[in-house]
Protein backbone atom coordinates (compact mmCIF):
# COMPACT_ATOMS: atom_id res chain seq x y z
CA UNK A 1 0.00 0.00 0.00
CA UNK A 2 1.22 3.43 -1.14
CA UNK A 3 2.57 5.49 1.84
CA UNK A 4 -0.25 8.94 1.60
CA UNK A 5 -0.24 12.55 2.46
CA UNK A 6 -2.63 14.60 1.72
CA UNK A 7 -1.93 18.81 2.41
CA UNK A 8 -2.70 22.17 0.67
CA UNK A 9 0.06 22.60 -1.79
CA UNK A 10 2.66 20.02 -2.80
CA UNK A 11 5.96 21.06 -3.46
CA UNK A 12 8.43 18.80 -6.29
CA UNK A 13 12.14 20.44 -4.97
CA UNK A 14 13.22 21.25 -2.10
CA UNK A 15 15.95 23.84 -3.55
CA UNK A 16 15.76 27.93 -3.06
CA UNK A 17 12.17 28.43 -5.36
CA UNK A 18 10.74 25.94 -3.34
CA UNK A 19 11.66 27.02 0.07
CA UNK A 20 10.96 30.25 -0.57
CA UNK A 21 7.70 29.42 -2.22
CA UNK A 22 7.11 27.23 1.39
CA UNK A 23 7.88 29.48 3.33
CA UNK A 24 5.58 32.45 1.92
CA UNK A 25 3.00 29.98 2.34
CA UNK A 26 3.55 28.99 6.22
CA UNK A 27 2.67 32.90 6.58
CA UNK A 28 -0.41 32.37 5.01
CA UNK A 29 -1.28 29.54 7.28
CA UNK A 30 -1.19 26.86 4.82
CA UNK A 31 -0.33 23.17 5.06
CA UNK A 32 2.55 22.66 2.82
CA UNK A 33 4.73 19.54 2.43
CA UNK A 34 8.18 19.65 0.26
CA UNK A 35 9.02 16.58 -1.69
CA UNK A 36 12.92 16.86 -2.26
CA UNK A 37 14.46 13.42 -3.97
CA UNK A 38 17.68 13.51 -2.67
CA UNK A 39 18.38 13.33 1.23
CA UNK A 40 18.37 15.87 3.50
CA UNK A 41 21.99 16.74 3.75
CA UNK A 42 21.07 18.22 -0.47
CA UNK A 43 18.36 19.97 1.07
CA UNK A 44 18.58 23.44 -0.53
CA UNK A 45 19.94 21.93 -3.97
CA UNK A 46 22.00 23.97 -6.51
CA UNK A 47 21.94 26.90 -4.02
CA UNK A 48 24.44 24.97 -1.50
CA UNK A 49 27.16 24.98 -3.87
CA UNK A 50 26.29 28.51 -5.83
CA UNK A 51 28.70 31.17 -5.77
CA UNK A 52 25.42 33.71 -4.73
CA UNK A 53 25.57 36.71 -7.24
CA UNK A 54 23.04 38.43 -7.25
CA UNK A 55 21.21 40.68 -9.92
CA UNK A 56 19.99 44.20 -8.14
CA UNK A 57 18.91 47.59 -9.72
CA UNK A 58 19.14 50.95 -7.66
CA UNK A 59 20.22 49.14 -4.39
CA UNK A 60 21.95 50.32 -1.41
CA UNK A 61 25.11 49.03 -2.36
CA UNK A 62 25.04 50.54 -6.08
CA UNK A 63 24.23 53.89 -4.31
CA UNK A 64 26.87 53.99 -2.45
CA UNK A 65 29.30 53.52 -5.12
CA UNK A 66 27.66 56.66 -6.53
CA UNK A 67 26.35 53.88 -9.17
CA UNK A 68 23.43 55.47 -11.32
CA UNK A 69 20.53 52.97 -12.31
CA UNK A 70 17.49 52.44 -12.71
CA UNK A 71 14.88 49.66 -13.83
CA UNK A 72 14.31 51.03 -17.21
CA UNK A 73 18.05 51.14 -18.66
CA UNK A 74 18.19 47.57 -16.79
CA UNK A 75 15.18 46.44 -18.51
CA UNK A 76 16.71 47.66 -21.75
CA UNK A 77 20.18 45.72 -21.06
CA UNK A 78 18.25 42.51 -20.55
CA UNK A 79 16.28 42.93 -23.59
CA UNK A 80 19.40 43.48 -25.08
CA UNK A 81 21.40 40.69 -24.24
CA UNK A 82 18.44 38.18 -23.94
CA UNK A 83 17.56 38.83 -27.95
CA UNK A 84 13.84 37.52 -27.41
CA UNK A 85 12.52 35.95 -30.35
CA UNK A 86 9.15 37.55 -31.88
CA UNK A 87 6.03 35.51 -29.91
CA UNK A 88 8.37 35.33 -27.01
CA UNK A 89 5.28 37.02 -24.92
CA UNK A 90 5.61 35.59 -20.99
CA UNK A 91 9.63 35.17 -21.12
CA UNK A 92 9.25 39.11 -21.68
CA UNK A 93 6.82 40.00 -19.43
CA UNK A 94 8.37 38.13 -16.95
CA UNK A 95 11.58 39.82 -17.47
CA UNK A 96 9.90 43.27 -16.92
CA UNK A 97 8.86 42.17 -13.24
CA UNK A 98 11.81 40.72 -12.53
CA UNK A 99 14.02 43.67 -13.41
CA UNK A 100 11.46 46.16 -11.42
CA UNK A 101 10.91 43.90 -8.38
CA UNK A 102 14.52 42.99 -7.97
CA UNK A 103 15.25 45.15 -5.46
CA UNK A 104 12.33 44.97 -2.84
CA UNK A 105 11.38 41.85 -3.48
CA UNK A 106 14.81 40.30 -4.00
CA UNK A 107 17.29 42.63 -2.28
CA UNK A 108 15.14 44.02 0.40
CA UNK A 109 13.16 40.33 1.45
CA UNK A 110 16.46 38.43 1.61
CA UNK A 111 17.86 41.49 4.32
CA UNK A 112 14.63 40.68 6.50
CA UNK A 113 16.48 36.97 7.08
CA UNK A 114 20.17 38.81 7.82
CA UNK A 115 21.81 38.17 3.89
CA UNK A 116 24.03 41.07 3.25
CA UNK A 117 26.20 41.68 0.42
CA UNK A 118 29.91 42.81 -0.53
CA UNK A 119 30.07 46.73 -0.42
CA UNK A 120 31.58 46.60 -3.51
CA UNK A 121 29.52 45.59 -6.79
CA UNK A 122 31.22 43.83 -9.15
CA UNK A 123 30.32 44.49 -12.98
CA UNK A 124 29.83 40.75 -15.07
CA UNK A 125 28.43 40.44 -18.70
CA UNK A 126 29.20 43.87 -19.92
CA UNK A 127 28.39 42.81 -23.39
CA UNK A 128 30.46 41.61 -26.57
CA UNK A 129 28.51 42.14 -29.85
CA UNK A 130 25.00 42.63 -27.58
CA UNK A 131 25.10 45.47 -25.08
CA UNK A 132 24.69 43.39 -21.29
CA UNK A 133 25.03 45.06 -18.41
CA UNK A 134 25.72 49.01 -18.79
CA UNK A 135 26.75 49.33 -15.07
CA UNK A 136 27.49 47.30 -12.19
CA UNK A 137 24.54 45.23 -10.92
CA UNK A 138 26.36 41.31 -9.02
CA UNK A 139 26.12 41.85 -5.80
CA UNK A 140 28.19 38.92 -4.25
CA UNK A 141 26.79 37.65 -0.81
CA UNK A 142 28.58 37.80 2.11
CA UNK A 143 28.76 34.13 2.95
CA UNK A 144 27.43 32.76 -0.63
CA UNK A 145 24.64 31.02 -1.83
CA UNK A 146 25.25 28.65 0.83
CA UNK A 147 24.97 30.91 3.76
CA UNK A 148 21.31 32.47 2.41
CA UNK A 149 20.08 29.26 1.62
CA UNK A 150 21.29 27.93 5.20
CA UNK A 151 19.26 31.10 6.65
CA UNK A 152 16.36 30.89 4.38
CA UNK A 153 16.29 26.91 5.37
CA UNK A 154 16.52 27.91 8.88
CA UNK A 155 13.19 30.22 8.96
CA UNK A 156 11.01 27.17 7.63
CA UNK A 157 12.26 25.26 10.17
CA UNK A 158 11.66 27.40 12.77
CA UNK A 159 8.31 28.79 11.45
CA UNK A 160 5.96 29.35 13.75
CA UNK A 161 3.39 26.93 11.57
CA UNK A 162 6.32 24.38 11.08
CA UNK A 163 5.43 21.67 13.45
CA UNK A 164 1.75 21.25 12.33
CA UNK A 165 1.69 22.41 8.69
CA UNK A 166 4.90 21.92 6.98
CA UNK A 167 6.12 17.73 6.00
CA UNK A 168 9.71 17.73 4.86
CA UNK A 169 9.76 14.77 2.70
CA UNK A 170 13.17 13.52 1.70
CA UNK A 171 14.00 10.75 -0.31
CA UNK A 172 10.84 11.06 -1.83
CA UNK A 173 11.21 10.88 -6.32
CA UNK A 174 7.78 12.38 -7.55
CA UNK A 175 6.95 9.93 -10.73
CA UNK A 176 3.99 11.53 -11.41
CA UNK A 177 1.07 14.17 -11.34
CA UNK A 178 -2.15 13.59 -10.79
CA UNK A 179 -5.25 14.83 -12.97
CA UNK A 180 -9.04 14.06 -13.17
CA UNK A 181 -11.41 16.26 -15.23
CA UNK A 182 -8.80 18.34 -16.20
CA UNK A 183 -7.56 19.60 -12.50
CA UNK A 184 -4.69 18.82 -10.88
CA UNK A 185 -4.70 17.27 -7.64
CA UNK A 186 -2.14 15.54 -5.81
CA UNK A 187 1.51 14.16 -7.05
CA UNK A 188 2.80 10.80 -6.67
CA UNK A 189 6.45 9.06 -6.89
CA UNK A 190 8.97 6.31 -4.93
CA UNK A 191 10.58 6.52 -2.14
CA UNK A 192 14.15 5.56 -1.78
CA UNK A 193 14.01 1.85 -1.29
CA UNK A 194 11.23 1.11 -3.40
CA UNK A 195 8.07 2.16 -1.47
CA UNK A 196 5.47 4.02 -3.64
CA UNK A 197 3.54 7.29 -2.15
CA UNK A 198 0.89 9.55 -3.11
CA UNK A 199 -0.41 12.86 -2.22
CA UNK A 200 -3.44 14.37 -2.36
CA UNK A 201 -3.16 17.96 -2.59
CA UNK A 202 -4.98 21.62 -3.65
CA UNK A 203 -2.16 22.41 -5.47
CA UNK A 204 1.14 21.32 -6.57
CA UNK A 205 4.26 23.50 -7.64
CA UNK A 206 7.15 22.29 -9.62
CA UNK A 207 10.18 23.77 -8.46
CA UNK A 208 12.69 20.61 -9.08
CA UNK A 209 14.99 22.55 -11.58
CA UNK A 210 15.88 21.78 -15.07
CA UNK A 211 17.93 19.02 -17.19
CA UNK A 212 21.36 20.47 -16.08
CA UNK A 213 22.14 17.23 -14.60
CA UNK A 214 21.03 15.01 -17.48
CA UNK A 215 23.73 14.74 -19.95
CA UNK A 216 21.60 12.56 -21.88
CA UNK A 217 18.81 15.21 -22.23
CA UNK A 218 21.56 18.06 -22.55
CA UNK A 219 22.20 15.86 -25.82
CA UNK A 220 18.74 15.65 -26.81
CA UNK A 221 17.88 18.98 -26.50
CA UNK A 222 21.31 20.77 -27.38
CA UNK A 223 21.11 23.97 -29.40
CA UNK A 224 22.65 26.92 -27.58
CA UNK A 225 22.18 29.00 -30.56
CA UNK A 226 21.80 27.93 -34.04
CA UNK A 227 24.30 26.60 -36.54
CA UNK A 228 27.02 25.85 -32.54
CA UNK A 229 27.81 22.14 -32.77
CA UNK A 230 27.25 19.88 -30.03
CA UNK A 231 31.08 19.51 -28.56
CA UNK A 232 32.39 15.36 -28.02
CA UNK A 233 33.01 16.17 -24.32
CA UNK A 234 30.35 18.28 -21.89
CA UNK A 235 31.61 18.35 -17.83
CA UNK A 236 28.77 18.85 -15.77
CA UNK A 237 28.66 20.99 -12.92
CA UNK A 238 25.05 20.54 -11.75
CA UNK A 239 24.03 17.93 -9.71
CA UNK A 240 22.27 15.20 -11.20
CA UNK A 241 19.25 15.19 -9.07
CA UNK A 242 18.22 17.96 -11.84
CA UNK A 243 17.02 15.36 -14.68
CA UNK A 244 14.39 16.86 -15.88
CA UNK A 245 12.01 14.03 -14.07
CA UNK A 246 9.49 16.47 -12.91
CA UNK A 247 9.42 18.67 -16.08
CA UNK A 248 8.70 15.44 -17.50
CA UNK A 249 5.32 14.62 -15.04
CA UNK A 250 4.70 18.57 -15.98
CA UNK A 251 4.51 18.16 -19.60
CA UNK A 252 2.62 14.66 -19.42
CA UNK A 253 -0.87 16.66 -17.97
CA UNK A 254 -0.22 19.40 -20.17
CA UNK A 255 1.92 21.82 -19.53
CA UNK A 256 3.98 23.67 -22.35
CA UNK A 257 7.40 23.02 -21.74
CA UNK A 258 9.81 25.68 -24.52
CA UNK A 259 13.31 26.47 -24.98
CA UNK A 260 15.09 23.33 -23.15
CA UNK A 261 17.80 23.63 -25.57
CA UNK A 262 18.26 26.92 -24.28
CA UNK A 263 21.12 26.25 -21.52
CA UNK A 264 23.77 28.76 -19.56
CA UNK A 265 26.71 27.18 -19.61
CA UNK A 266 30.46 27.32 -19.14
CA UNK A 267 33.62 27.79 -21.16
CA UNK A 268 36.02 26.82 -18.64
CA UNK A 269 35.29 23.89 -17.09
CA UNK A 270 37.49 21.38 -15.73
CA UNK A 271 37.34 18.19 -14.28
CA UNK A 272 37.02 18.26 -10.20
CA UNK A 273 39.78 16.93 -8.56
CA UNK A 274 37.20 15.18 -6.01
CA UNK A 275 34.43 14.01 -8.28
CA UNK A 276 31.26 13.25 -6.49
CA UNK A 277 29.42 11.88 -9.49
CA UNK A 278 30.32 10.82 -12.81
CA UNK A 279 31.75 13.62 -15.59
CA UNK A 280 31.93 16.00 -12.37
CA UNK A 281 32.98 19.13 -13.50
CA UNK A 282 34.22 23.08 -11.97
CA UNK A 283 33.59 26.53 -13.66
CA UNK A 284 36.69 28.55 -13.79
CA UNK A 285 36.71 32.26 -13.96
CA UNK A 286 39.05 32.45 -16.68
CA UNK A 287 42.06 34.05 -15.96
CA UNK A 288 42.21 37.37 -18.62
CA UNK A 289 45.47 37.29 -18.48
CA UNK A 290 45.90 34.20 -19.82
CA UNK A 291 46.63 33.22 -23.57
CA UNK A 292 43.40 31.26 -24.75
CA UNK A 293 44.34 28.71 -27.65
CA UNK A 294 42.57 26.06 -29.41
CA UNK A 295 43.29 22.30 -29.23
CA UNK A 296 46.31 22.63 -31.89
CA UNK A 297 47.92 25.48 -30.01
CA UNK A 298 47.14 28.30 -31.73
CA UNK A 299 45.60 31.40 -30.39
CA UNK A 300 42.00 31.88 -30.60
CA UNK A 301 40.92 35.02 -32.68
CA UNK A 302 39.55 37.77 -31.86
CA UNK A 303 40.67 36.97 -28.25
CA UNK A 304 38.71 35.47 -25.65
CA UNK A 305 38.24 37.82 -22.27
CA UNK A 306 35.78 36.53 -19.84
CA UNK A 307 33.60 39.23 -18.14
CA UNK A 308 31.62 40.31 -21.48
CA UNK A 309 29.73 37.77 -22.69
CA UNK A 310 29.94 34.03 -21.48
CA UNK A 311 27.93 32.60 -24.74
CA UNK A 312 30.10 33.97 -26.97
CA UNK A 313 32.94 32.16 -25.30
CA UNK A 314 31.11 28.85 -24.78
CA UNK A 315 30.04 28.90 -28.53
CA UNK A 316 33.64 29.80 -29.16
CA UNK A 317 34.78 26.43 -27.31
CA UNK A 318 31.66 24.36 -28.92
CA UNK A 319 33.19 25.19 -32.60
CA UNK A 320 36.79 24.79 -31.85
CA UNK A 321 38.80 21.84 -32.89
CA UNK A 322 38.37 18.68 -30.68
CA UNK A 323 35.67 20.63 -28.48
CA UNK A 324 38.60 21.62 -26.02
CA UNK A 325 40.81 24.70 -25.46
CA UNK A 326 43.76 25.42 -23.74
CA UNK A 327 44.41 28.62 -21.19
CA UNK A 328 48.45 29.36 -20.65
CA UNK A 329 49.27 31.46 -17.87
CA UNK A 330 52.44 31.04 -15.08
CA UNK A 331 51.72 31.14 -11.54
CA UNK A 332 52.47 34.38 -10.80
CA UNK A 333 49.08 35.30 -12.82
CA UNK A 334 47.40 32.49 -11.56
CA UNK A 335 47.85 33.70 -8.07
CA UNK A 336 46.26 36.76 -8.77
CA UNK A 337 43.68 35.67 -11.30
CA UNK A 338 42.84 32.21 -11.30
CA UNK A 339 39.62 31.70 -9.43
CA UNK A 340 36.58 28.90 -8.90
CA UNK A 341 32.83 29.73 -9.23
CA UNK A 342 31.04 28.28 -5.91
CA UNK A 343 30.69 28.52 -2.57
CA UNK A 344 33.25 24.88 -2.24
CA UNK A 345 35.62 27.04 -3.79
CA UNK A 346 35.31 30.20 -1.85
CA UNK A 347 35.98 28.87 1.97
CA UNK A 348 36.70 32.51 3.10
CA UNK A 349 33.90 33.85 1.42
CA UNK A 350 31.54 30.96 2.36
CA UNK A 351 32.12 30.88 6.23
CA UNK A 352 32.56 34.72 6.37
CA UNK A 353 36.16 34.92 7.60
CA UNK A 354 37.03 38.26 7.26
CA UNK A 355 40.34 38.83 7.31
CA UNK A 356 41.18 35.08 5.44
CA UNK A 357 38.86 36.73 2.41
CA UNK A 358 40.97 40.13 2.65
CA UNK A 359 44.54 38.36 2.80
CA UNK A 360 43.78 36.45 -0.16
CA UNK A 361 42.43 39.29 -2.31
CA UNK A 362 45.92 40.65 -1.37
CA UNK A 363 48.03 38.29 -1.29
CA UNK A 364 46.71 35.84 -4.12
CA UNK A 365 44.80 32.36 -3.86
CA UNK A 366 47.89 30.16 -3.26
CA UNK A 367 45.96 27.33 -1.49
CA UNK A 368 43.71 27.09 -4.86
CA UNK A 369 46.75 27.43 -7.33
CA UNK A 370 48.25 24.23 -5.14
CA UNK A 371 45.31 22.30 -5.31
CA UNK A 372 44.33 22.48 -8.77
CA UNK A 373 48.22 22.36 -10.02
CA UNK A 374 48.36 19.51 -8.02
CA UNK A 375 45.16 17.49 -7.87
CA UNK A 376 43.24 18.23 -11.49
CA UNK A 377 43.66 16.25 -13.85
CA UNK A 378 43.02 18.73 -16.71
CA UNK A 379 45.92 21.09 -15.75
CA UNK A 380 49.77 20.52 -16.12
CA UNK A 381 52.74 22.21 -15.02
CA UNK A 382 56.32 22.71 -16.26
CA UNK A 383 59.62 25.34 -16.32
CA UNK A 384 59.65 25.35 -19.99
CA UNK A 385 57.28 25.31 -22.79
CA UNK A 386 58.99 22.34 -24.32
CA UNK A 387 58.35 20.48 -21.15
CA UNK A 388 54.47 22.00 -20.76
CA UNK A 389 53.85 20.76 -24.73
CA UNK A 390 55.04 17.44 -24.10
CA UNK A 391 52.59 17.18 -20.88
CA UNK A 392 49.59 18.84 -22.96
CA UNK A 393 49.89 15.78 -25.81
CA UNK A 394 50.29 13.04 -22.79
CA UNK A 395 47.15 14.68 -21.91
CA UNK A 396 45.15 15.25 -25.35
CA UNK A 397 47.40 12.28 -27.85
CA UNK A 398 44.78 13.16 -30.58
CA UNK A 399 45.31 17.12 -30.99
CA UNK A 400 49.03 17.18 -31.00
CA UNK A 401 50.39 20.67 -30.32
CA UNK A 402 53.64 21.76 -31.70
CA UNK A 403 56.09 23.30 -29.11
CA UNK A 404 57.33 26.07 -31.32
CA UNK A 405 54.09 26.70 -32.33
CA UNK A 406 52.42 27.51 -28.65
CA UNK A 407 55.86 29.12 -28.22
CA UNK A 408 55.32 31.51 -30.88
CA UNK A 409 52.09 32.49 -29.51
CA UNK A 410 52.90 33.25 -26.03
CA UNK A 411 55.90 35.36 -27.12
CA UNK A 412 54.04 37.34 -29.45
CA UNK A 413 51.35 38.07 -27.18
CA UNK A 414 54.04 38.75 -24.21
CA UNK A 415 55.14 41.36 -26.36
CA UNK A 416 51.99 43.54 -26.64
CA UNK A 417 52.64 43.90 -22.77
CA UNK A 418 53.23 47.80 -22.76
CA UNK A 419 54.60 48.16 -26.11
CA UNK A 420 52.27 49.83 -27.93
CA UNK A 421 51.58 47.09 -30.15
CA UNK A 422 47.88 47.11 -30.52
CA UNK A 423 46.04 44.01 -29.26
CA UNK A 424 42.36 43.29 -28.34
CA UNK A 425 42.60 41.56 -25.44
CA UNK A 426 45.14 44.01 -23.60
CA UNK A 427 42.88 46.48 -24.56
CA UNK A 428 39.87 44.72 -22.81
CA UNK A 429 42.13 44.10 -19.96
CA UNK A 430 42.91 48.04 -19.62
CA UNK A 431 38.93 48.46 -19.80
CA UNK A 432 38.23 46.34 -17.23
CA UNK A 433 40.99 47.51 -15.27
CA UNK A 434 39.45 51.22 -15.25
CA UNK A 435 36.74 49.41 -12.65
CA UNK A 436 37.88 48.96 -8.94
CA UNK A 437 36.11 45.58 -8.48
CA UNK A 438 37.65 44.32 -11.91
CA UNK A 439 41.24 46.15 -10.56
CA UNK A 440 42.26 43.93 -7.46
CA UNK A 441 41.70 40.72 -9.66
CA UNK A 442 44.08 41.66 -12.27
CA UNK A 443 47.63 40.63 -12.30
CA UNK A 444 49.90 43.33 -13.42
CA UNK A 445 52.67 43.89 -16.03
CA UNK A 446 53.23 39.75 -16.18
CA UNK A 447 54.34 38.60 -19.11
CA UNK A 448 53.82 34.85 -18.96
CA UNK A 449 56.84 33.45 -19.99
CA UNK A 450 58.77 35.39 -17.53
CA UNK A 451 60.93 32.72 -15.67
CA UNK A 452 60.53 34.62 -12.24
CA UNK A 453 56.71 34.09 -13.14
CA UNK A 454 56.70 30.35 -13.35
CA UNK A 455 56.25 27.36 -13.20
CA UNK A 456 54.33 27.73 -16.71
CA UNK A 457 50.53 26.61 -16.37
CA UNK A 458 48.32 25.07 -19.37
CA UNK A 459 44.48 24.80 -18.37
CA UNK A 460 42.51 22.07 -20.54
CA UNK A 461 39.19 23.32 -20.59
CA UNK A 462 35.50 21.75 -21.66
CA UNK A 463 31.99 23.58 -21.38
CA UNK A 464 30.55 22.24 -18.06
CA UNK A 465 26.78 23.00 -17.71
CA UNK A 466 25.01 24.96 -15.10
CA UNK A 467 21.68 25.80 -15.71
CA UNK A 468 18.15 25.67 -18.28
CA UNK A 469 17.36 28.56 -19.45
CA UNK A 470 13.49 26.98 -20.92
CA UNK A 471 11.42 24.92 -18.95
CA UNK A 472 7.18 25.58 -18.24
CA UNK A 473 5.50 28.37 -19.59
CA UNK A 474 3.61 30.33 -16.74
CA UNK A 475 2.12 33.41 -16.21
CA UNK A 476 2.43 36.28 -13.41
CA UNK A 477 0.66 33.96 -11.08
CA UNK A 478 3.23 31.23 -11.83
CA UNK A 479 0.17 29.15 -13.16
CA UNK A 480 1.46 26.49 -15.64
CA UNK A 481 0.03 27.31 -18.99
CA UNK A 482 -0.90 24.59 -21.40
CA UNK A 483 -0.46 24.78 -25.29
CA UNK A 484 -3.12 26.91 -25.66
CA UNK A 485 -2.02 29.45 -22.86
CA UNK A 486 -4.88 28.41 -20.52
CA UNK A 487 -3.73 27.64 -17.15
CA UNK A 488 -3.91 24.40 -15.76
CA UNK A 489 -6.23 24.39 -12.70
CA UNK A 490 -3.80 23.84 -9.84
CA UNK A 491 -0.79 23.43 -11.24
CA UNK A 492 2.59 25.97 -10.75
CA UNK A 493 5.86 26.43 -11.35
CA UNK A 494 8.72 28.62 -10.25
CA UNK A 495 12.28 29.16 -10.62
CA UNK A 496 14.82 27.31 -12.55
CA UNK A 497 11.82 24.66 -13.95
CA UNK A 498 9.90 27.66 -15.05
CA UNK A 499 12.61 28.88 -17.02
CA UNK A 500 13.24 31.52 -14.30
CA UNK A 501 9.84 33.18 -15.52
CA UNK A 502 7.10 32.06 -18.41
CA UNK A 503 9.47 29.68 -20.21
CA UNK A 504 12.85 31.49 -20.25
CA UNK A 505 12.73 34.92 -18.89
CA UNK A 506 16.20 35.38 -19.92
CA UNK A 507 15.88 34.78 -23.52
CA UNK A 508 19.66 33.42 -25.23
CA UNK A 509 21.73 35.09 -22.57
CA UNK A 510 21.51 36.14 -18.53
CA UNK A 511 23.31 39.67 -17.09
CA UNK A 512 24.43 37.03 -14.02
CA UNK A 513 23.19 37.34 -10.29
CA UNK A 514 19.54 36.94 -11.98
CA UNK A 515 19.01 33.27 -11.10
CA UNK A 516 18.47 32.77 -7.63
CA UNK A 517 16.67 36.31 -7.61
CA UNK A 518 14.26 34.82 -10.32
CA UNK A 519 14.43 32.22 -7.95
CA UNK A 520 12.98 34.27 -5.13
CA UNK A 521 10.72 36.46 -7.02
CA UNK A 522 9.01 33.58 -9.01
CA UNK A 523 8.20 31.89 -5.76
CA UNK A 524 6.77 35.02 -3.99
CA UNK A 525 4.42 35.17 -7.02
CA UNK A 526 3.47 31.48 -6.95
CA UNK A 527 2.37 31.93 -3.05
CA UNK A 528 1.14 35.11 -3.26
CA UNK A 529 -1.43 33.14 -5.96
CA UNK A 530 -2.12 29.99 -4.33
CA UNK A 531 -2.87 32.44 -1.44
CA UNK A 532 -5.37 34.44 -3.15
CA UNK A 533 -7.15 31.74 -5.21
Amino acid sequence: MAKAYQCDVAIIGGGIAGVVTALQLLDAGKRVAIFEREGESRFGGSALEAFGGMFFVDSPEQRRMKIADNAEKAFDDWKSFAEFQPGEVWPVIWAKHIVERATPDGHDYLRKFGIRWMPVVMWVERGQTARGNSVPRFHLTWGTSHHLITRLIKALRSHKNARERLALCFNHRVERIDIHNAKVYGVGGIVMGGEEFKCIADAVVVAAGGIGGDLAKIRKHWSPVEGIKLPGTILLGTHPGSDGRALDAAKSVGAKLTNLGRMWNYAAGIRHPRPQWADHGVSLVPPKSALWVDANGRRLMPPMVSGFDTLDLVQRVAAAPHGHTWQILNKRIALTELAASGADWNPALRDRRIIRFALDMLMGNSWLVNDLTTNCPDIVTAETTTDLVAKMNTLKPKSKIDTQTLHDEIARFDLTLNTGIADEQRKQIDHLRNYRGDRMRLAKDQRILDPKGGPLIAICEHIVTRKSLGGIVTDLRCRALDGSDRPIPNLYAVGEAAGFGGGGSHGIRALEGTFLLSCVITAQRCAEAITKG
